[in-house]
């Protein structure tokens, strides 16, 4: 099976995914997964059009998915092997060529909501300190990101009846508005009962990159994601010439070769797009001008 989706588009583009790993065994959710990406799309597309800016469209799309408590994000996230949910998320405005993020952030459902104000500050990353005392200043309420199917397989996990993994269900967003500007947004709960503290790629370049050529969104087993520095890497070869999908296509032969388990979202400032995955499926989506309808992948 080709694990890849192509196309060129006209603006203003947008491209979602809920993660990268192997198939769902509960149909019911993996259903509701996949509807919700897809009227998402359609709801957040329609605010593009309108002529919602980048930056905020990406904030957005990402905060919903880590409300609806389908997805290793927000509220559901994956537990720690101390039964800690410890949150990351970043953001990027490709204009502003400006990162930003969180890192292991606790008692909180959007890490995406501190990733978008650190946009208008001099700090880029914080800590899980640090993120505490951004959301006691921005006043956000402490909420907790675990769901019961979640403590639940806690429960089991500490029985012996449920096996650490690297985990799947990370979100993301890539946009292109009407105007020409790129923004990425990612957010995760990380890998399920991973050693306390454990860091995953998502509130790194390596998982999450913009510029004002290209902006990419990735998911899949964070530490090789950062060893290969997907989305930095993706973005830097469109930068330097490549077609958005020529510089994907030598990213995935890349990953293939070295049994990678990842993949990601592109969108360039001209409008071609690409979803790739190396993992046996990605839900994701992209939706645009010419393709008002969301067109699916790695279902």
């Amino acid at each position: 099976m080709e694990k890849r989706c192509t196309d060129n588009a006209r603006p203003p583009v947008l491209l979602i995914h809920g993660g990268a790993g192997s198939a769902e065994s509960d149909a019911e959710l993996n259903r509701k997964r996949h509807d919700f990406i897809s009227d998402l799309a359609e709801s957040m597309w329609s605010e593009l059009a309108r002529g919602l800016a980048a930056v905020d469209a990406a904030t957005e799309t990402v905060k919903r998915l880590e409300a609806s408590g389908l997805f290793n994000a927000g509220y559901g996230s994956a537990l720690q092997s101390d039964g800690l949910a410890r949150l990351s998320a970043s953001l990027m405005d490709g204009e502003r060529m400006k990162f930003s993020g969180v890192m292991l952030a606790t008692h909180l459902i959007h890490p995406i909501e501190l990733a978008r104000a650190l946009q208008n500050r001099t700090e880029s990353v914080l800590g899980p300190l640090g993120a505490q005392l951004l959301a006691r200043e921005l006043g956000m309420a402490p909420q907790s990101p675990v769901s019961p199917a979640r403590a639940r397989r806690w429960f089991e996990y500490l029985e012996g009846r449920n096996a650490p993994s690297s985990g799947t269900g990370t979100v993301g967003a890539v946009v292109l508005d009407s105007r020409g500007g790129l923004a990425a947004a990612t957010s995760t709960g990380g890998g399920r009962f991973n050693f306390p503290e454990r860091v995953s790629d998502s509130a790194t370049v390596a998982g999450n990159y913009a510029s004002a050529h290209a902006a990419v969104s990735c998911t899949g087993i964070g530490e090789q994601i950062v060893d290969d520095g997907v989305a930095v890497r993706l973005e830097t070869r469109v930068r330097d010439g490549r077609s958005l999908v020529e510089a994907a296509d030598a990213i995935y032969r890349e990953a293939l070769e070295r049994n990678r388990e990842y993949g990601w979202i592109a969108v360039d400032r001209s409008g071609a797009w690409s979803m790739y995955w190396t993992t046996e499926t990605m839900l994701c989506a992209a939706i645009s001008a010419d393709r008002p309808s969301p067109v699916p992948g790695g279902v």
